[in-house]
């Protein structure tokens, strides 16, 4: 309650300072002295001007007033998402095929049932691994229900205002309005994007969607089609019979601390950096810990950094890296960089340490690329420090270090089992994960291009019904019919937490991800060289420099789309 507070208070106070005119006067008429103060002028009276700063004074009122509504709007939202305390109840035989550790785990009502929260590791569970459909299909509407009433009211009344200060700001649309400042500058080259990525994945998609179809079929010859809750069911038995695959096998060889000591050690070889836990650190929960980041050739501290992986009552819900305080050069000194990387991995349960399936340790290596980008940053001021660039450039150096965990010697150094470190990954389930790596990808990009049409089209129709339009795109686009009296919009945290008009940033900065990307293959994912470049060139210069010019200077040419789609084997 406090956290929300605080936030809602600081977007008030974001929204009054940068609608100050004062304030955008007397930078409009400073004379910058360098480049990065000239970097710094040029995107700060554009945020001053983004709040209407060139309007009238009885328009820039109004957008005051509707700007402040949608702070309070924002962060209602996410409160009542980090304090939903949904729970389904389950049978024993409900949950026939869970994993028994988890079930084991599990606290009981009064009639004997278990009772399962919908935080995403439960949900997860249930999800992959039961073989009821019915509990397949209470959990799903359990989830697709999360604060329902309240928040999809929210969304609802966020993406009027948020068209309303579109208009007032003399753009046709909130997604016209919020991508001027981005790599994509505009929302047509949005949907060019997204349309010809439409066409292009379609048949992967099919294909996906024909694989499942005829899995189910052999589990239960009556069936004719594929339910929204039997994707992640089928996907996952499907792993296991054609790849041998087990989930709860591979977490066995991924205890949480192996995994950490091992992405350290990567990163640490890659970046010419070391992590040394403090010890005596002040934290906000007993399962967090507080770490220095410190330079390998000098041993100068750079900055700080907290891990929280434990679930707990009103915690951030997904997985995420989270800036607490930037770096910025304040008297000749460089003020360090503070931050956060936040995750919901299982608990410590029945003789068993915390085990990561191998999607949490991608998540991981993802959200501790964020980390690095806003730790390791040297940029002057903290408005254009660490992580502080063109949104639909964010993802991508975090996205690129997702292709790590799909390096045999790399996955190799960072498992070993739980009962025995040091044994690692047995070979043949190793090459059966690398082999499995494209399975059902055709879906996976469908699905991440349904969410960003769906941001895309409420931003661009704001009045348009945000749960009529998601479960019209669900049906249209990934070609199955979404649960019945769902109401997914309503847990989607991304249009409420800065991804507005952005989501299709994910899909679009993988294009960058995956052309740096190539600069490792060439010289090796531990490299110290290329690490080094590419630590100076991205890393450090935040948003001193726009983000395709660092991107030129690192690859040495200009960025291509190419291997993106390589690895989605489409054509461009």
């Amino acid at each position: 309650k406090e956290g929300a507070a605080c936030e809602e208070d600081l977007g008030v106070y974001g929204v009054e300072a940068f609608t100050k005119r004062d304030l955008y006067d007397a930078v409009r008429y400073t004379q910058p002295r360098t480049p990065a103060e000239k970097r710094l002028a040029d995107l700060t009276l554009s945020s001053f001007e983004k709040n209407g700063l060139k309007l009238p004074e009885y328009k820039l009122a109004q957008v005051k007033e509707l700007k402040t509504k949608l702070t309070t709007l924002e962060t209602q939202f996410s409160a009542n998402l980090n304090n939903d305390v949904t729970t389904t109840a389950f049978s024993e035989e409900e949950l026939k095929g869970v994993p028994a550790d988890f079930v084991k785990n599990l606290k009981q009502d009064g009639n004997g049932k278990f009772i399962v929260t919908t935080k995403e590791p439960d949900y997860v569970m249930i999800i992959q691994n039961a073989e009821n459909n019915s509990a397949r299909l209470k959990m799903t509407q359990a989830y697709a229900n999360r604060a329902a009433k309240e928040n999809t009211l929210l969304l609802q009344q966020a993406t009027e205002l948020r068209g309303k200060i579109a208009a007032l700001m003399g753009y046709k649309t909130w997604a016209d309005y919020k991508i001027t400042d981005r790599t994509a500058t505009d929302a047509a080259a949005v949907w060019t994007f997204l349309n010809n990525l439409k066409g292009k994945l379609s048949e992967a998609n099919m294909a996906d969607h024909a694989k499942l179809l005829k899995f189910k079929k052999e589990l239960d010859p009556t069936a004719t089609k594929i339910d929204q809750w039997d994707i992640s069911y089928l996907s996952c038995q499907l792993q296991k019979r054609d790849f041998k695959l087990d989930n709860e096998v591979i977490k066995e060889y991924f205890p949480t601390d192996v995994v950490m000591a091992g992405l350290f050690d990567v990163y640490s070889q890659m970046l010419g950096v070391t992590y040394v836990p403090v010890t005596d650190a002040k934290v906000w929960s007993p399962d967090v810990q507080q770490y220095e980041i410190r330079n390998k050739g000098d041993n100068r501290l750079i900055g700080y950094f907290y891990t929280d992986f434990v679930p707990r009552e009103g915690k951030y819900g997904h997985a995420a890296a989270f800036p607490l305080i930037g770096g910025r050069e304040i008297n000749g000194t460089y003020n360090l960089p503070i931050a956060a990387i936040v995750a919901n991995l299982s608990r410590p349960a029945n003789g068993k340490p915390s085990l990561m399936s191998h999607e949490d340790v991608t998540t991981v290596f993802h959200e501790f690329g964020h980390i690095m980008h806003q730790t390791l940053t040297r940029a002057p001021y903290a408005s254009v420090s660490g992580a502080n660039v063109a949104q639909d450039f964010v993802e991508a150096p975090s996205q690129m270090l997702e292709n790590w965990t799909w390096d045999a010697d790399i996955l190799q150094s960072l498992s070993g089992h739980y009962l025995d470190h040091s044994k690692k990954l047995p070979k043949e389930l190793l090459d059966q994960m690398i082999a499995a790596r494209e399975f059902n990808q055709g879906y996976f990009y469908t699905r991440q291009l349904m969410l960003a049409t769906f941001d895309m089209t409420i931003h661009t129709q704001p009045t348009a019904d945000v749960s009529e339009t998601y479960n019209r795109l669900y049906k249209e686009m990934i070609g199955v019919e979404p649960v019945a009296d769902g109401h997914f919009a309503a847990g989607f945290g991304h249009m409420m937490g800065g991804y507005d008009a952005g989501y299709y940033g994910y899909l679009w900065s993988q294009v960058y991800a995956e052309d740096m990307f190539t600069k490792f293959q060439e010289g090796g994912l531990r490299s110290p060289d290329v690490g080094a470049q590419y630590r100076k060139t991205i890393l450090e210069k935040g948003n001193t420099v726009n983000a395709l010019d660092l991107l030129t200077e690192f690859l040495g040419r200009d960025p291509s789309p190419a291997p993106f789609y390589k690895k989605l084997h489409i054509n461009p």
